[in-house]
């Protein structure tokens, strides 16, 4: 509830709050009668929380024995606040009573992995629903987000110490994909012109040494495929020319494949696809099981482009780069020179794991819930991310080189093939393997994802520098290196980071260069639809760092290609959001009415006035820049984020600058014409951010 003059920017609402305390007082002590239901109904209208109020009527009902609305009610708060204990609770119960016990042991699983404790198995679910497809579920939902297909806590289950946790992987063998409408994904080996089945015995070598994932599953590169098991068998029918994956499961195992021209074996290894070019219907057997992948269609649509290519080039800061593109990145430069170029884009997040949703979802992370990198959240279904619009409209999805932060939570879940390896992604393999793709697909509709770390910094001497860095720079400078465990957007300058990031620039461009290169000899520029872009920037170049500051989130976004004008440099403000609309206009795909980006106006939307940066990070103050052309207003809280990402913003510290001076000291701009302008818009984003001072009391137990 906030004042009409402006002079104060936040007030919280106080009927609701208390409102909320007497809600939460009565549900204490169990007083879940009609009072309760009056109240419940007294804070709705009050303007209280959506999602609270569904808690507390999930709460309510479970009391009075209605299981089942409570997991309407408690699913429909999940939808609005996934990372809440109080809500995980009563889901766990309202489960467990409807006999959804693998969902109810996934809501323990959450609470455990927030209060870093094991994992146990309640009293009122029985041992019998620990399967093995629970058991992974299990182990998703205790590990981290952000590394698929490692699991850092796979979950095992025995009669003597009941459900243990070990460091491990998903290999040769699914990732839990639960409610999901296409196969899920099976996770083989990436191998190229190389020995079959060398990778695969590798991994199954060293899978289960301890400090595998830690020392040398970041750097070992997976094969993600969408995949149904034949039990030995299968019939193929072709309605049209396809490519097909298939993947064995032993060693020395042969395929027979048989159609009306062929009659022949061909030998598979495990968890190593091979891919056949198919006309006409085709039976396939073979003594074991096998992996038939989803099949790439060939030949072009008229409504579709041959290829549309999405680059996200990991911490490319357009506010450190701008002023030395061409120097620094002359191909990307001169290749983009005939496209378009928006100069004043910056992104929604600080680091790469909610950025990477915000991107693939057009949504900010604190309304598609992907904020928290501790916990790996599902993405709501009903938000369609680029790559399951991509596939609807006909393209074959792969993502040639990715890190797994899209998996697990589903942001990333339209592609049928991923290649992934969460830390050895270089634009030069990128280049490469792309290359080879459409050599052998040049007669299908794609739509191919890169994401390269090339300029990323990492933290010194944990992360090794590039060897020519090391090798060019005078000692001095060479030993400058701080060393740090510091997470990379807190990285201090150094000469040694500095030069690091240069030199990744270059090498990115040089890489990217061979590619182009490649598109421009190969395509014509109605025939392809190429996005550049960044997830967030660095703070290497910062004398006074800031979380939100232009070096982290002044970003990169160009395009190039069919129905982007040539040769502009575009100035109005852009949005890590807007990639998603400007492609779903391009591509003439739909935009749900949850997505929060807009169309630029230089292809005909409404653009926008202002453009959002937050850290969302739970642990620390939460922290805003909402800019204009020429203004920005700042915004930081006095308490820290919760795990819910939500934040008591009465005493919340804002400011207004004018763009060039943002955060100097001195410089700000009391205003209130400006006031009057910001403060409508900042609170708007806000909503789902302000607790309005409401907390539920932590769990004490998992």
């Amino acid at each position: 509830m906030q004042d009409d003059d402006f002079s104060t920017f936040w007030h919280n609402n106080e009927q609701a709050s208390a409102l909320f305390y007497d809600l939460l007082a009565r549900a204490e002590q169990g007083a879940y009668d009609d009072d309760f239901l009056i109240q419940l109904a007294t804070y709705r209208k009050a303007g209280g929380d959506a999602a609270h109020a569904d808690i507390f009527a999930a709460q309510y009902l479970l009391a009075n024995g209605d299981a089942e609305s409570a997991v309407i009610c408690g699913e429909r708060a999940f939808r609005l606040r996934a990372v809440e204990p109080a809500l995980w609770a009563v889901l766990r119960r309202a489960y467990t009573a409807t006999a959804r016990y693998a969902d109810a042991l996934v809501m323990q699983a959450y609470t455990a992995k927030l209060l870093n404790l094991p994992l146990t198995l309640p009293t009122d679910i029985p041992r019998s629903a620990l399967t093995p497809e629970v058991l992974d579920r299990l182990s998703v939902a205790m590990g981290s987000p952000s590394f698929a297909p490692l699991a850092l806590s796979r979950i095992s289950c025995d009669g003597e110490h009941g459900l243990c946790a070990s460091e491990g992987v998903f290999a040769g063998e699914y990732i839990p994909a639960p409610h999901a409408s296409h196969p899920p994904y099976y996770v083989a080996a990436y191998t190229e012109q190389e020995q079959q089945g060398d990778k695969v015995w590798l991994l199954q070598t060293i899978q289960d040494a301890a400090g595998f994932a830690y020392n040398v599953g970041g750097g070992f590169t997976y094969e993600l495929i969408r995949a149904s098991r034949a039990p030995g068998y299968a019939e193929i029918h072709c309605t049209g020319e396809t490519v097909l994956p298939i993947i064995g499961v032993s060693a020395f195992q042969n395929l027979h494949i048989k159609t009306s021209s062929v009659d022949q074996d061909t030998p598979l290894a495990p968890a190593t696809p091979n891919f056949f070019r198919l006309c006409e219907d085709t039976h396939l057997s073979s003594d074991h099981d096998f992996l038939v992948g989803a099949p790439i269609a060939i030949g072009h649509s008229s409504t579709r482009r041959p290829l549309v290519l999405n680059i996200l080039a990991d911490a490319l800061s357009w506010e450190v780069v701008r002023t030395h593109f061409a120097e620094w990145m002359p191909n990307t430069a001169r290749f983009f020179a005939q496209g378009a170029i928006f100069d004043q884009h910056f992104s929604a997040s600080e680091y790469t794991y909610p950025s990477l949703s915000t991107i693939e979802t057009g949504m900010y992370p604190h309304h598609n819930q992907i904020f928290n990198d501790t916990l790996a959240v599902l993405l709501n279904p009903a938000y369609i991310p680029l790559s399951e619009r991509m596939r609807t409209c006909g393209y074959a999805t792969a993502n040639l080189m990715g890190e797994g932060s899209g998996v697990y939570n589903g942001a990333t879940r339209g592609f049928d093939r991923l290649v992934i390896a969460p830390y050895h992604l270089f634009a030069y393999e990128a280049a490469e393997r792309t290359i080879r793709y459409l050599e052998g697909l040049r007669d299908a509709d794609h739509f191919i994802y890169l994401h390269t770390l090339d300029a990323h910094p990492w933290p010194y001497p944990r992360f090794q520098i590039t060897a020519s860095t090391q090798a060019r720079l005078p000692l001095e400078e060479r030993l400058s290196g701080a060393r740090s465990n510091s997470p990379s957007p807190y990285l201090q300058s150094t000469e040694l980071s500095m030069a690091a990031y240069i030199q990744g620039i270059r090498d990115l461009d040089r890489a990217l260069g061979t590619l182009f290169s490649y598109l421009e000899q190969h395509y014509t520029p109605d025939e392809y639809l190429v996005s550049l872009y960044s997830d967030h920037g660095v703070p290497i170049f910062s004398k006074h760092h800031y979380i939100v500051s232009p070096d982290m989130t002044h970003t990169a976004w160009m395009m190039r290609g069919a129905g982007v004008p040539a040769g502009i440099t575009v100035s109005e403000m852009t949005s890590t959001v807007d990639i998603y609309p400007t492609l779903a206009y391009l591509l003439h795909f739909p935009v749900g009415e949850h997505v929060d980006g807009v169309l630029p106006q230089i292809f005909g939307g409404s653009g926008r006035e202002i453009a959002f940066s937050n850290s969302l990070y739970p642990g620390r103050t939460y922290c805003l820049r909402a800019r204009t052309r020429e203004h920005t207003f700042h915004l930081e809280s006095t308490d820290a984020l919760l795990p819910n990402g939500t934040v008591d913003l009465a005493r919340a510290v804002t400011a207004c600058y004018p763009r060039s001076e943002e955060g100097i000291a001195g410089r700000e701009i009391d205003d209130p014409a400006l006031r009057a302008f910001f403060y409508p818009h900042v609170r708007d984003f806000l909503t789902g951010i302000a607790s309005n001072g409401e907390i539920f009391p932590p769990p004490k137990e998992a």
